[in-house]
């Protein structure tokens, strides 16, 4: 919680990967959401899984979140009403992204209950394909924005299974990124060219660079792609450097600067 909580301060929720806690959330963002939380008032929140995972949007999955059937989406309306009511935070402005199968966390919420939250953030994840979606989406239009890596290992920019043998168990096929974006953008009617931004290469040893396609008009949801070209399986941030085998980090932006920014731009 910050030093000084505005009187109603928004709520932003960060959910962590697959083998995951609330602590590794943190550092995957590089702590920048409790640097935002300091600097604006609000309150930024690092939730626990059942045994390390989500029961994401996929309907495939080794672990036991999946295999047990755990209410993850109850579990996150009920910490947000424990906020509401303990702390004051506004219903009106929750956030919520995620790294992974926390991103992944992001999709039960986003197409079937749009409501939960005013603006999802994904990161280093895709929409399931047809027949491996667990949710019955509503067609609703919402805010998203998706940071994938071209070069991720996991969960594959082109599409395809969401798997790392032996690391992490088959999780089943997803979309590739730039139909997981065109789903929401469809949804919000964002049938136009979108605007390019080319962020600067501040690490050139790092192997990638940055880049975001984004669509807005007025009155109409957000959705925003950061491509990480040549990046791997993770939050890109100046202080990181995952292990090899997720790919390349990408040091030419902080993921969660650049996350809450999109989050204060949505209007709608």
């Amino acid at each position: 919680f910050p030093p000084k909580p505005a009187t109603h301060p928004a709520l932003l929720i960060a959910l962590h990967s697959s083998m995951g806690t609330g602590e590794q959330a943190r550092a995957g963002f590089g702590y920048d959401f409790d640097l935002l939380a300091d600097r604006h008032g609000l309150i930024a929140v690092y939730p626990q899984a059942y045994e390390g995972h989500w029961n994401d949007c996929k309907a495939k999955g080794p672990y036991a979140a999946k295999r047990e059937s755990i209410d993850d989406v109850g579990f996150l309306y009920a910490l947000v009403d424990r906020l509401v009511t303990d702390h004051h935070a506004d219903r009106e402005r929750v956030y919520v992204t995620g790294i992974s199968n926390g991103g992944a966390m992001t999709f039960p919420l986003a197409p079937q209950p749009p409501d939960f939250a005013r603006v999802y953030a994904a990161v280093v994840s895709s929409v399931p394909a047809p027949g491996n979606m667990a949710v019955m989406p509503k067609g609703q239009p919402v805010s998203i924005l998706f940071m994938n890596g071209t070069g991720d290992p996991i969960n594959p920019w082109q599409g395809g299974d969401v798997v790392l043998w032996p690391v992490l168990g088959n999780r089943g096929p997803v979309l590739s990124t730039q139909a997981s974006v065109d789903y929401f953008r469809k949804l919000a009617g964002l049938e136009g060219a979108p605007q390019l931004t080319h962020f600067p290469d501040r690490d050139p040893g790092d192997g990638s660079t940055v880049e975001r396609p984004s669509w807005s008009a007025p009155g109409t949801p957000r959705v925003a792609l950061y491509t990480i070209k040549g990046g791997g399986h993770g939050a890109p941030d100046p202080a990181m450097h995952g292990r090899r085998l997720l790919g390349h980090s990408n040091r030419d932006i902080h993921a969660a600067n650049e996350i809450w920014e999109f989050f204060m731009a949505v209007d709608f």
